[in-house]
């Protein structure tokens, strides 16, 4: 347990005189001794345990109402997140918090970073979702218990637990443009092993019908009706983990997390395309020890060791991008880490991580000559301390924390025939991240909570040494900085009149981002990275959950944020682009045994894409209504109409998402 949490128990005695059930009266004199009650505090979640100071989103994604959704669908509901599409279903999506940039927030899968040093950019679309337990995003707030640096945040999913006791799932879903979905999953006890098998497989055809504005927006006169074209993906995730209690203390979990898709890829509405292709696979392994209650019952630790390999193939062979390309990039990192908890005296919590990790980048393009490019690697050690200070009888509580990366990065450049330089080129990184958070308890239904750090993120492989292709390295990259703050408070109401529970969050950030790196055009076709200056990004966070009289439930989540571009080249301080100013997301439900009616409203405001702030995406409004019907503690039957009004949607630009959509899935568990 964490400091600031106990549990309290309590003795009562009445005297004579008291109604009790007892077996005779109370004689004159006697007093009546009830037994002895505990009463215990909510505990923290394992999310808060880790940064109880922080704001943190967390999402349990075993109680989602819609018939069909990704990650991506559920990450852009949440508080303070930001999703930015090319397409619709399976399309690739990243995320941005707080207005950071995607390649800001690493992700990770049980604490396993998915996020590579050659591109920290990961997929949405690419993320399990059926397999995985709940989300925890971290807004902000960067905490020890993750390797590897980022200045937006962190998002990580935690898959779901392997049990002894018997139990499969299976569900299938159906949809419009020929989408599918099938779910199988079976776990229970094998050989002294509590095992989980997951297996998804998602598809769809994508053929939705939008308005083409032939690349000219203001000229209504030539937009026709268009069919979209090669956007069929499929895709099969699948997770296999099991656990082992190794004694009464000490347990072992092994996990390996598998996923492959081909998709084409259209482009942009206005210039679609019929041939590129991309191939994507990754393979995600880890062994994890735990050992608790050690040192006479004051240690808990974990120790990890992990390998992640991904492929990623891309074929335009008419150059429809810009050039013929026929690529097999891979990338593999493999790691080792440990992380502890001292529950330390005088109320203080003493948590530690330590990680050290080696990744390469292998990348490869048939129609260059030669066809392998210059490998790039990095090694990471990654040293990182948290005290959480318990003070005035546990209602404030104190976290001050220190991270510490050392980066040794070794690459082959390029020259002009795109022949590998030789010697290789080393570069060494220390980054230094120091922070500090608070949290104090006002009242037992109010607690405010603040933290101020500092943030760094380290330039990827393709900002330091290009591609070999169309991305000229620049080994002279600072890392980015940021100065983060946020301070809020968190509001809970337990039963009273006819709210059955609510609880408010609200959160006011400030964040300050200097060096920021950016791609600039260094030839006709070339494009290079370049340190171009700082950008300030404030705003405020307020999140509702309620449930009233039994059977009606709201979640309320709306993120305002003002982003100003500081470079040089914007004097004006321009807003910065697809970071837009107002989100809403809302869900409403009417629900009893038998089931759910609900209704989503999802509002984002418009917002640009370019530095210079001329080309501005539409703002947008979703309006979805859905069914979950439950018949049977087995069965669950769910339907839902997704854009409801037919509405044309833009996001990133000239990229279309889906109107008028119609999903449905039917779940057994036995």
């Amino acid at each position: 347990m964490r400091a600031g949490w106990k549990p309290t128990v309590c003795t009562l005695s009445l005297a004579a005189g008291v109604l009790l059930p007892a077996a005779r009266p109370a004689a004159a004199g006697d007093a009546v001794v009830l037994p002895e009650v505990e009463v215990t505090e909510k505990r923290p979640t394992e999310a808060e345990e880790r940064a109880p100071t922080a704001f943190v989103s967390e999402v349990d994604t075993t109680q989602r109402d819609a018939a069909l959704e990704t990650t991506t669908d559920v990450l852009q509901d949440a508080v303070g997140v930001q999703v930015q599409r090319f397409g619709g279903l399976g399309a690739f999506s990243t995320i941005s918090i707080r207005g950071s940039t995607a390649s800001q927030v690493p992700i990770f899968l049980d604490g396993i970073p998915l996020s590579q040093a050659q591109d920290q950019t990961v997929n949405l679309a690419d993320l399990p979702l059926d397999s995985v337990q709940r989300i925890d995003v971290y807004r902000g707030t960067v905490p020890v218990g993750f390797g590897g640096g980022g200045i937006g945040g962190v998002v990580n999913l935690v898959t779901k637990p392997a049990s002894a006791t018997p139990s499969t799932e299976l569900s299938a879903g159906y949809g419009s443009f020929e989408t599918r979905k099938v779910v199988a999953s079976h776990t229970q006890e094998v050989g002294g092993f509590d095992l989980l098998a997951h297996v998804t497989y998602l598809g769809s055809k994508g053929d939705f019908t939008y308005n083409d504005d032939n690349g000219t927006p203001q000229n209504p006169t030539d937009d026709t009706r268009t069919t979209r074209i090669n956007n069929a993906f499929n895709s099969v995730g699948a997770l296999l983990k099991g656990t082992r209690e190794l004694s009464d203390n000490l347990s072992l979990d092994a996990t390996e997390e598998f996923f492959f898709k081909h998709q084409g890829v259209p482009g942009p509405a206005s210039t679609q395309f019929a041939d590129p292709s991309l191939t994507e696979l990754r393979s995600l392994t880890y062994l994890r020890l735990r050992a608790d209650r050690l040192a006479g019952g004051t240690v808990d630790t974990a120790g990890s060791v992990y390998g992640v390999y991904n492929l990623q193939a891309f074929d335009d062979p008419q150059g429809n991008f810009g050039s013929v390309e026929d690529t097999h990039n891979q990338t593999a990192l493999f790691g080792g880490s440990n992380t502890g908890t001292w529950y330390a005296p005088l109320g203080q919590t003493v948590r530690w991580f330590d990680e050290l990790s080696y990744e390469e980048f292998f990348p490869y393009n048939r129609t260059s000559d030669p066809a392998n490019g210059p490998n790039q690697s990095r090694l990471r050690l990654t040293l990182a301390a948290q005290n959480e200070i318990a003070l005035v009888s546990d209602r404030v509580l104190l976290v001050p924390s220190v991270r510490y990366e050392h980066l040794l990065d070794d690459f082959s450049g390029v020259n002009s025939a795109n022949m590998p330089d030789t010697p290789a080129e080393t570069n060494a990184l220390n980054l230094w991240t120091p922070a500090i958070g608070a949290a104090g308890r006002i009242a037992p239904w109010l607690s405010v909570r603040g933290n101020i750090g500092r943030f760094e993120r380290a330039p990827n492989f393709a900002e330091l040494f290009g591609n070999a292709g169309s991305v000229v390295g620049n080994a002279d990259l600072k890392p980015e900085t940021g100065i983060n703050r946020d301070v809020g408070f968190i509001a809970t109401l337990g039963p009273t009149g006819w709210i059955d529970q609510a609880e408010l969050e609200y959160a006011y950030f400030h964040n300050n981002v200097a060096d920021l790196i950016a791609f600039e055009q260094a030839s006709r076709t070339q494009f290079k990275a370049f340190n171009i200056g700082s950008a300030r990004l404030v705003g405020s966070e307020v999140s509702l959950t309620t449930t009233a009289l039994g059977h009606l439930s709201a979640e309320v989540n709306y993120t305002h944020q003002n982003t100003a571009d500081l470079s040089e080249d914007s004097p004006y301080g321009n807003q910065l682009p697809l970071r837009p100013a107002d989100e809403l997301f809302t869900h409403f439900a009417v629900f009893n045994e038998w089931g759910k009616l609900y209704y989503e409203y999802t509002y984002v405001s418009s917002d640009p894409t370019d530095p210079a702030n001329f080309i501005i995406v539409p703002s947008r409004s979703v309006h979805t209504l859905g069914l979950v019907a439950t018949p049977r503690p087995w069965l669950a039957i769910k339907f839902a109409a997704v854009n409801i009004t037919n509405a044309d949607i833009r996001d990133l630009g000239d990229f279309p998402l889906p109107g008028l959509s119609f999903f449905g899935s039917v779940q057994v568990t036995l």
